[in-house]
């Protein structure tokens, strides 16, 4: 069997039983073959010197260049505030007088966008079934009557990192703010503010 490629270096000679018969190669003209006792160092000093300051071969990974200095946690473990008591029992945000035929309730999640979802009701009924707290403050406007007007507003769940966590604004027809305030709630907890019309 004969091979070749562009400019022969070497021809390798096999016989059927594939036992190497002959083996011949040629060296560019000026180059000689390497001397047995070749070696990386002019001297025994300079291999001591060099063997001294070379740092062991480790198989850890660790070549010392990247120190990772924090944890990554993922979103999912982590948790926008500690469960307290306090989160778990209904709240009352106060109430407020007002001459404003009707008012702006708008709301937010303050912390991480979780999935958190509320119910508002007014006066008792259902205004709202399911509302999603978003990153950016959205809301609608509700007509009062005169008198009482109870605004509830009731966590649903507590997201993938509870508890519950909202921020709400309620604004006059005019767009002043009446009240603004945030909750930490459990599942099935309310949040109570009235608005009297005058």
């Amino acid at each position: 069997m004969n091979a070749q490629i562009e400019k022969p270096i070497s021809s390798l000679k096999v016989d059927d039983n594939s036992k190497l018969n002959t083996s011949t190669y040629k060296l560019t003209p000026g180059l000689t073959k390497p001397k047995n006792d070749f070696s990386l160092y002019s001297s025994l000093e300079d291999s001591i010197r060099f063997n001294r300051t070379q740092k062991p071969f480790d198989m850890t990974g660790d070549n010392g260049l990247l120190k990772p200095n924090f944890k990554v946690v993922p979103k999912w473990f982590q948790k926008d505030n500690e469960i307290k008591e306090e989160y778990k029992s209904d709240q009352y945000l106060g109430d407020f007088k007002s001459n404003s035929e009707f008012v702006y309730l708008i709301y937010r999640d303050h912390q991480s966008v979780d999935g958190d979802l509320v119910r508002i009701f007014l006066n008792d009924d259902v205004i709202r079934s399911s509302v999603y707290l978003d990153a950016t403050f959205q809301g609608f406007q509700i007509d009062l009557i005169k008198g009482f007007n109870k605004i509830d507003i009731q966590a649903l769940n507590q997201g993938t990192s509870g508890p519950n966590t909202a921020e709400f604004q309620l604004h006059d027809d005019q767009g002043n703010v009446i009240t603004a305030n945030e909750w930490n709630l459990t599942t099935g907890v309310k949040a109570t503010l009235i608005v009297v019309k005058e």
